[in-house]
């Protein structure tokens, strides 16, 4: 294929994936929101529309892969190796200036809003313009902005916000030593979470022991902002609710391993009354799921139909017989053989139909002449990245965070298989959720 014709079939994919897009609110009953749009109700809305994500995926991929094929090589490579942006969006989540422009909404001049949030004017009217560039915030004078609705993300109500932060400020400190760490003799070969780059940049190469873990629970504000943050996850991948033909409900029981707050879990127990919902985790995120159900859903709570159990998924099997066993963003932070060991304590608690679902990022190669029994069937028509390039970016991207934090990573559905193999599991389905993936196991020796 010619460069030309490949930039023509992007076109046609962009407008595809566009048309797809559009049909996606349609259906779902919306106008397509304005950027400068600060309609609280149409912020999240649609986040768990497949129709959308699946084209928003496509889309993300082609525009991006269509920039870099007519873009000069130096002006895409100095983009990308210009890390401010992340440097200004931290900035304004550490000042807290989301928070203080909702209270304006139709604005604030830099030299206002400049005494409230502890920043120079001129250097905070900058740093606003390099966001502005990129539309979050607006500016709708010369040196005043207002909120738009990607900018209201950034409200410390909101669990993207604290998301946002734990990448910008807890694995930045990793990512800053990331070929240092790599390279170190004493931790290069090393899958120990003590010699993770952000142990590594915390506590220095000669650390023992610690794990980023541990150094939450060392930091307790770090802890708190991390465990809302994981609720920002939650809004990525969706809920257990998309999965499209699964038969919810004949289904009785959940168990959430590792669940945090739980707070993802809320739309399936919403809409399957038949349904006896358990979050387990560690005490003091047990605690804070209490809190957060009693206060969202204190009916739920009060008719038992969402159980709280302290659980250390490395030392202890879960609670038994459990219809569906759950587990979202939580094997991608352990090394192969600690993910095994997890695995096999919920295999010992598995009864003959039980179902185990993993709710992860799960990598994709990019060509496209190896076995295909090995990769996930889901793939981006040509010209494009087998894996959607740009549209999956996210995936590359806690791939690395999970490098950075945890010495860990996330697997591609071939390794996801052998370590379900080596517990005594195999994979029966991978269910396809645009942003991540469910990869539904049973036990190996089931009919």
């Amino acid at each position: 294929m010619s460069g030309k014709a490949e930039v023509l079939s992007l076109l046609f994919l962009i407008n595809k994936a566009t048309q797809d897009a559009l049909a996606a609110y349609d259906n779902g009953g919306h106008d397509v929101p304005l950027l400068s749009s600060t309609d609280e109700q149409l912020v999240l809305a649609l986040s768990e529309n497949m129709q959308l994500k699946k084209a928003v995926r496509l889309l993300e991929g082609a525009c991006d892969q269509l920039c870099a094929t007519l873009a000069p090589p130096a002006l895409t490579m100095v983009d990308r190796s210009q890390g401010h942006y992340a440097q200004c969006l931290r900035t304004i989540l550490r000042a807290g200036v989301a928070d203080v422009l909702y209270d304006h909404p139709v604005g604030m001049h830099a030299r206002d809003l400049a005494p409230l949030v502890k920043i120079e004017q001129g250097k905070l009217s900058r740093i606003l313009r390099c966001l502005a560039t990129r539309h979050c915030f607006r500016e709708v004078a010369i040196d005043k902005y207002a909120h738009n609705r990607l900018s209201l993300m950034l409200r410390k109500s909101n669990p993207i916000m604290h998301l946002a932060d734990v990448y910008l400020t807890d694995i930045a400190t990793g990512g800053n030593v990331l070929y240092e760490t790599i390279t170190d003799p004493r931790c290069m070969n090393s899958d120990d979470l003590a010699k993770a780059p952000v142990m590594y940049a915390v506590n220095g190469p000669e650390n023992e022991g610690a794990m980023f873990f541990d150094w939450l629970r060392a930091n307790p504000d770090r802890e708190e902002n991390f465990n809302f943050g994981m609720s920002g996850i939650g809004i990525l991948f969706g809920s257990l609710a998309s999965l499209e033909d699964f038969p919810w409900k004949s289904i009785s029981t959940v168990c959430d391993i590792g669940s945090g707050v739980g707070a993802y879990a809320i739309p399936l127990v919403r809409q399957y009354p038949n349904i006896t919902y358990t979050l387990c985790d560690m005490p003091a995120t047990v605690d804070q799921g209490e809190e957060l159900w009693s206060s969202e859903c204190p009916d739920i709570v009060q008719s038992g139909r969402v159980l709280f159990s302290v659980l250390n998924f490395l030392e202890q099997a879960p609670p038994p017989g459990q219809d569906v066993y759950y587990m979202r963003a939580i094997l991608h932070s352990w090394s192969d053989d600690q993910a095994i060991c997890i695995l096999k304590k919920i295999r010992q608690s598995m009864g003959p139909t039980s179902q185990f679902f993993v709710h992860d990022y799960v990598m994709q190669h990019l060509v496209r002449d190896e076995d295909e029994s090995q990769q996930l069937s889901v793939a981006a028509p040509e010209p494009m990245l087998r894996n959607f390039g740009a549209g999956r970016m996210r995936a590359c991207n806690q791939d690395m965070t999970m490098l950075i934090a945890c010495n860990a990573k996330e697997r591609t559905l071939q390794e996801m298989s052998a370590l379900g193999y080596q517990a005594g599991l195999r994979v029966v389905k991978v269910w396809d959720l645009a942003e991540a993936c469910v990869v539904q196991y049973e036990i190996a020796s089931a009919s």
